[in-house]
């Protein structure tokens, strides 16, 4: 399967493959993380009317041009952060690629989860190869860190704190 390629700016496409996908499908719900369009569908019509499965559709918007590339959970795709929920509401998965997808979607949530219950003030990361104290939260604009070796502080941003390692606390000897 390839990209169909098109000018049209992000909201555009979005509308666009929701429009699409209506076509012989209802949309029951849709969520965009980055470039990612998760949606749960049902299909209206044909020998599978009423089953409700899970689409994505790869956007990446350029110069005015959308690039856009279809999959279904049947195709086993390599993102997983579709919502938990649309795994709730869709039917039992078919074929062999779209169980264990759904088992890596879990698995996903549940490593983000435990991470985000461990970055908290006074945990230890590691980032870019140094080691960095949490020591204020930043809201959505990230943390305050200070540089393990220095002292130093700096801002690290949400999406870098994302792309970091949280080390396990130090034991503390008397």
């Amino acid at each position: 399967m390839g990209s169909i390629v098109y000018r049209a700016t992000k909201t555009q496409a979005i509308h666009d493959e929701l429009a699409s996908v209506g076509a012989s499908s209802t949309v029951l719900a849709h969520r965009v993380i980055g470039n990612r369009l998760w949606f749960l569908a049902q299909t209206r019509t044909g020998e599978r009317a009423g089953r409700k499965w899970i689409g994505l559709t790869l956007i990446d918007c350029r110069h005015g041009e959308a690039a856009v590339k279809c999959l279904d959970e049947t195709c086993g795709p390599c993102y997983y952060d579709c919502p938990l929920s649309f795994l709730a509401q869709a039917d039992a998965p078919m074929g062999p690629y779209a169980v264990t997808w759904r088992e890596k979607v879990r698995a996903f949530h549940v490593a983000r989860t435990a991470k985000r219950a461990a970055i908290r003030q006074g945990a230890r990361i590691s980032y870019g190869g140094r080691t960095y104290v949490l020591c204020r939260s930043l809201g959505r604009r990230g943390w305050e860190v200070a540089r393990e070796s220095d002292g130093y502080v700096f801002r690290l941003k949400s999406r870098q704190l994302g792309n970091a390692t949280v080390l396990p606390d130090q034991e503390k000897h008397p």
